[in-house]
């Protein structure tokens, strides 16, 4: 009867510590972690032409924040009679999948959903999208 009763703990021990922990399912895929932080404007060329953009330093000072949560923000400058004035805050949503970035964010009432390619080297992230070809700094 000891013997029986033996058996049935270690049975019991091993079933109990050979339980699944780790399911796969409901695990959060990890955010490109590159991509976390704060971007600064140093780049911007629209696709049809080969010259880019100038940037003047007001609107160099336009930044691009990607959350951990997956939420992002934007705040882009213009100057306007020698003044840095905000041309627009957008937030909203970030997804990262196959070098493909998709933001989605409400402009003037109505969901819109931006998808980029994207690429992070040596801190410098660049957007492409159908338009217009972005480059940031990691601040």
């Amino acid at each position: 009867m000891k013997k029986l009763s033996l058996f049935t703990l270690l049975i019991t021990l091993i079933f109990i510590s050979c339980s699944k922990d780790d399911d796969a399912s409901n695990q959060e895929i990890p955010a490109n972690k590159n991509l976390i932080g704060t971007w600064e404007l140093t780049y911007r060329k629209e696709n049809n032409n080969t010259t880019p953009n100038t940037l003047d330093n007001c609107e160099k000072t336009s930044t691009i924040e990607f959350k951990s949560d997956n939420t992002y923000s934007e705040k882009t400058f213009v100057e306007i009679s020698s003044n840095c004035v905000s041309d627009g805050e957008f937030s909203g949503s970030w997804l990262e999948s196959n070098n493909q970035l998709t933001l989605n964010f409400i402009e003037n009432g109505e969901n819109t959903t931006n998808i980029s390619k994207f690429s992070i080297a040596d801190d410098e992230l660049t957007l492409v999208f159908d338009e217009i070809t972005e480059k940031y700094k990691k601040k």
